[in-house]
């Protein structure tokens, strides 16, 4: 049975979604204060998860470009704002796109000769990445009516918003924890 592109399309950009999701989830665990263990596994699946997600995003972007149904010329990929079909959620998709890459570039290659501190406001770029390409998703998804996809879009939505939460205040209990200790 042959998968059509525009399976394919919905496949990887699901799965370039998915991989984003748990790379960011991770990543928020590997540095929560409550996370006592592990930290070099939680780490390893941040990583190789942002890179799965890279990889099946670029896929989903070339069969976008062999698609017959509605083929996206290279500018209209490369380009916010210059698709003309869904100009503004194909919009979306580049600048998630783009805000991931730089991620990536960021942490992965170029983290050595960068100043940390310019490093981690970069790197907190994957959280609007995110809620960009989720958007993204549900804007132009022709399955986001499906109920299947909808919660598929609630609980990675709300398990990362929940991590994040977690991470928020383990960060601030830990700062009061130690500007306690210092006054006493």
């Amino acid at each position: 049975m042959l998968i059509s592109t525009w399976e394919w399309i919905r496949l990887l950009g699901f799965l370039a979604y998915f991989y984003f999701t748990i790379s960011i989830i991770f990543g928020l665990l590997r540095k929560s204060s409550f996370v006592k263990s592990h930290k070099n596994l939680i780490y390893q699946i941040h990583q190789n998860a942002g890179w799965l997600g890279l990889i099946t995003v670029i896929g989903h972007l070339l069969v976008l470009v062999i698609d017959q149904y509605k083929p996206y010329n290279l500018v209209e990929i490369l380009i916010p704002f210059s698709a003309k079909y869904e100009s503004l959620p194909s919009a979306l998709g580049t600048i998630a796109f783009y805000l991931f890459i730089m991620v990536l570039m960021t942490s992965d290659l170029w983290i050595r000769t960068m100043n940390r501190t310019l490093w981690k406001k970069l790197h907190f770029l994957v959280l609007p990445a995110w809620v960009i390409s989720l958007a993204h998703g549900v804007l132009i998804g022709t399955d986001t009516e499906n109920m299947l996809i909808i919660i598929f879009y609630v609980v990675s939505g709300g398990l990362t918003m929940l991590v994040l939460v977690a991470r928020t205040i383990s960060q601030f209990m830990k700062k009061v924890n130690i500007s306690t200790s210092r006054n006493n």
